[in-house]
């Protein structure tokens, strides 16, 4: 979201089999993510091969017994580093019974912005995790997540050896979305980047937003290193049946800044990505129901 600005500052807001390498206590084995030897009939395939990373394992002191990858559609939050370039992303995609995934991807790499539909497989693996399997534009990337008792995915993590992503994953509802599910009280928490002088430099913020009917009015608070800054916003936000949605903001400066997002169906609150080019930022906006809720259950 917008900073507090008293000047115009920069707004924030593949394959090959590996023999097993013992080592004292651990055990190396490959990447279990589908794909690999031993993968479900029908994965998806690339004209370019894809390299897998080794993966270390420590012998769990006993069975860990998990539910099966629960099917459903889900909502996943990713940020880190894909060939040196800083990588930003919002999934959503559903899970379906016989194994396959159908999803849309929106993604900022740097300072290119992409959305693009994409097909997939998961499967289940020892030790309460899923095999992630994603097609896009002809090439495959891997990932493994780990699961709750019912079987849903919580948090994954990228097993490609130039990839470093790290996401977290949400329940979404089967239900049409709508602007009004954030009337009230929305807080965040995030981290983000800005492009100055050639390089990406980190910022944090904290934001406090008041929806009402699609629109909204916040203030929020930034982090640039040695310098502290504070900003006013108002905006709003166009959300399709689908749940996903564009979020359009001005500062008090009047500095515009533009997002795409995902409305969590349940009305816990909303993910967003910025598709400015200079400012690469994504992050969950909380409901306070779901601070209420939880207060309720304790």
């Amino acid at each position: 979201m917008p900073p507090a600005v008293a000047t115009r500052a920069p707004r924030s807001r593949n394959q090959r089999r590996l023999n097993p390498v013992v080592v004292p206590g651990l055990l190396a084995i490959l990447s279990l993510a589908p794909g690999a030897a031993g993968a479900a009939p029908g994965a998806p395939t690339a004209a370019r091969p894809v390299r897998r990373a080794t993966t270390l394992l420590a012998k769990p002191a006993a069975p860990v017994q998990c539910a099966a990858p629960r099917a459903g559609r889900y909502v996943v939050m990713g940020d880190g580093v894909a060939q040196k370039d800083p990588v930003a992303r919002i999934l959503q995609e559903t899970w379906n019974p016989d194994g396959t995934i159908s999803g849309i991807r929106l993604e900022r790499r740097g300072r290119i912005y992409r959305e693009v539909t994409y097909t997939g497989r998961y499967r289940s693996l020892s030790l309460c995790r899923a095999g992630i399997e994603r097609s896009y534009d002809s090439r495959i990337s891997t990932s493994q997540a780990v699961l709750d008792a019912s079987g849903s995915p919580r948090y994954s993590l990228g097993t490609l050896p130039d990839v470093v992503v790290v996401s977290r994953w949400f329940a979404q509802g089967s239900g049409a979305c709508r602007a009004s599910l954030l009337d009230g009280t929305v807080l965040s928490m995030q981290q983000g980047r800005n492009w100055r002088d050639g390089l990406w430099r980190p910022n944090a913020v904290i934001q406090n937003e008041r929806w009402r009917a699609g629109s909204v009015l916040g203030i929020a608070i930034s982090s640039y290193g040695p310098r502290i800054e504070e900003a006013t916003y108002s905006g709003t936000i166009t959300v399709g049946a689908d749940c996903l949605a564009t979020v359009k903001q001005t500062d008090s400066l009047g500095v515009a800044y533009n997002y795409r997002a995902v409305v969590l169906a349940d009305g816990s609150g909303y993910l967003y990505l910025q598709t400015d080019p200079d400012d690469l930022t994504v992050g969950y906006l909380e409901h306070e129901r779901v601070r209420a809720g939880a207060a309720a259950q304790r």
